[in-house]
């Protein structure tokens, strides 16, 4: 054996559950079904990768690295199934009947990840005649809410156009007003008194005066025009982010339902299609198949295959062990 081959077996024992070292000591006939078994499970395993990698990557919206991740899962657990047949002494009933029952369910759900695949622009297609049934159903509840929205903003921009227009009229009717202008002051007055004493006796007192004035000023209602073009422009802006966002919701939402497909979605298309071709029931069918033997490939050929001299050897280990630990059960008795 040289160094490739015995890299390859060594290999082989790792994935197989194999003991390389009793098996150096075993015939060719039992280093050739380890690798028998290897080229059966290396097959097996790539398939689960690319059904795994695909299923993270296109479903569960992973990226490459997560995927790589999820192949490796998917391949461990293929192989630790796998292992379950390889590493059991004697193939019962029972165990063949539950093998097979799990390579059904792994060859419906590979064939189904696989065929999706293959059929991916007959799923694309049916995806966009599904998405624009979807849209067709939303539109008229999206459009008329916005549409709702738009009303209101129309009915609030003609009261402020009527209430400036209200201001401008009466603006230009009263350019300017007159109001009343009342100022007081102090003016010094002179009294005059007689007294039999004294004689004439004058008094200067301050009396309050009271004057009014007609003043001509601009007509107030003009502070009113600024802080109402503010509202009115911004109830524009309002407007026009609205219809852009009416004018632009189809294509929102065919983003929208097109960035929310799923597995079962594509599921439901997949089963639609083969419903409707039965080109795709062969090619399923094929998949389906192919992959079902070829989980049921090492379960047959364990079934089929007679014991190898390794079998024998560790039938042989197992009975020394046995009969160690009755001898050592009869020396404790004594």
């Amino acid at each position: 054996m040289n160094k490739f081959q015995r890299w390859w077996v060594k290999f082989g024992c790792f994935l197989t559950g194999y003991d390389f070292n009793l098996l150096s000591n075993c015939s060719e006939v039992a280093v050739r079904k380890v690798k028998k078994y290897t080229a059966a499970l290396i097959i097996i395993s790539i398939i689960w990768a690319f059904v795994g990698y695909t299923f993270c990557n296109r479903y569960i919206k992973l990226g490459p690295y997560e995927s790589l991740f999820g192949a490796l899962i998917a391949t461990i657990i293929v192989l630790q199934i796998e292992r379950q047949i390889l590493m059991v002494q004697k193939s019962s009933n029972g165990m063949a009947w539950v093998r097979g029952t799990i390579a059904v369910l792994m060859a419906f759900i590979g064939a189904l990840v696989i065929d999706q695949i293959i059929f991916k622009d007959d799923i694309e297609k049916a995806k966009m005649q599904s998405n624009q049934e979807k849209v067709n159903q939303l539109m008229p509840l999206r459009s008329a809410e916005l549409i709702r929205q738009l009303k209101e903003l129309d009915t609030t921009l003609h009261i402020k156009e009527i209430e400036r227009a209200n201001l401008l009229a009466d603006i230009n009717a009263n350019p300017t007003i007159k109001i009343v202008e009342i100022s007081k002051s102090q003016v010094p007055t002179t009294t005059v008194s007689r007294d039999t004493l004294q004689g004439t006796i004058s008094k200067v007192v301050m009396k309050n005066v009271q004057t009014t004035n007609l003043k001509s000023i601009q007509n107030p209602k003009y502070a009113q025009l600024a802080p109402l073009d503010t509202q009115m422009a911004a109830l524009l802006v309002q407007k026009t982010k609205k219809e852009a966002v009416l004018l632009d919701l189809r294509n929102e939402l065919e983003v929208e339902v097109g960035s929310k497909i799923g597995f079962l979605d594509e599921l439901n298309m997949m089963m639609q299609l083969l419903s409707e071709s039965s080109i795709a029931i062969v090619v399923y069918a094929i998949w389906f198949l192919f992959l079902l033997f070829l989980e049921l490939l090492i379960l047959i050929s364990k079934r089929s295959d007679s014991d190898s001299d390794y079998d024998m050897a560790i039938q042989h280990q197992m009975a020394v062990h046995n009969k160690k630990i009755q001898l050592l059960m009869k020396s404790q008795n004594l």
